[in-house]
């Protein structure tokens, strides 16, 4: 029988920062072991959360793509979370439970003790970058600070089913100077914008220099719900 249970849960966010990091940390290790003539910073937006999501698993259950829960009933254009995380062994709870009938009771099927939307964490994931392939810096480094992020965490922000949640900003640069000041820099747009969130985690890792980008930044805010 497969229910639904209810779990008391607050997360850490300095914790999954630290998760993070250490996912960013392991798939750098692992290019510098193959000598790779490529780097992190060649992956796009949805590669890189592809290796989040991948590097997350040891610890929690992992969603990715997840419809905001609040669109449940409409038929198109639903908008999608890009990573979902609920306590290792307590996946989220699907949209429909599948009703008990006596084919599952035959087969003996263990309960399975869903995390309801409210009590998930759910993570907006952004990528920034400093500099192109062949070291041409990017033209759209700023923007890519701005425009979408605002728009993704304000969606969030306003599902009233969504209760823990958070942006997780990757950052590929030339130096911690560079980051502490785009980090400040950000956190004015979010004021701006009226974004409520909270203090941030970072976690940095040294990456090989193949483009210019000396430092991959992990940097979690959580947010407010209104």
């Amino acid at each position: 029988m497969q229910v639904a249970r209810r779990m008391s849960l607050k997360w850490d966010f300095s914790t999954v920062a630290d998760r993070l990091g250490e996912a960013l940390e392991s798939a750098e290790a692992e290019l510098r072991l193959e000598q790779s003539v490529y780097g992190l910073d060649v992956k796009d937006e949805r590669e890189v959360q592809g290796l989040l999501a991948g590097g997350l698993l040891r610890w929690y259950s992992v969603a990715r793509e997840v419809h905001y829960p609040s669109s449940a009933g409409k038929l198109s254009h639903r908008e999608r979370c890009d990573i979902v995380l609920a306590p290792l062994g307590n996946p989220l709870e699907p949209v429909k439970l599948p009703e008990l009938n006596l084919f599952t009771l035959a087969s003996g099927e263990t309960e399975v003790q869903y995390c309801p939307p409210g009590e998930a964490l759910w993570l907006e994931v952004k990528v920034a970058y400093q500099f192109r392939e062949g070291g041409a810096r990017h033209k759209g480094y700023g923007v890519q600070w701005r425009q979408q992020v605002m728009s993704d965490l304000q969606k969030m922000e306003a599902d009233p089913l969504i209760h823990e949640a958070g942006l997780v900003l990757i950052v590929f640069n030339e130096s911690a100077e560079i980051l502490a000041k785009d980090l400040e820099l950000f956190e004015d747009v979010l004021a701006m914008k009226e974004v409520l969130a909270g203090f941030r985690h970072v976690r940095s890792v040294a990456i090989s220099d193949r483009i210019g980008h000396h430092l991959c930044t992990a940097a979690v805010w959580p947010t407010i719900q209104r």
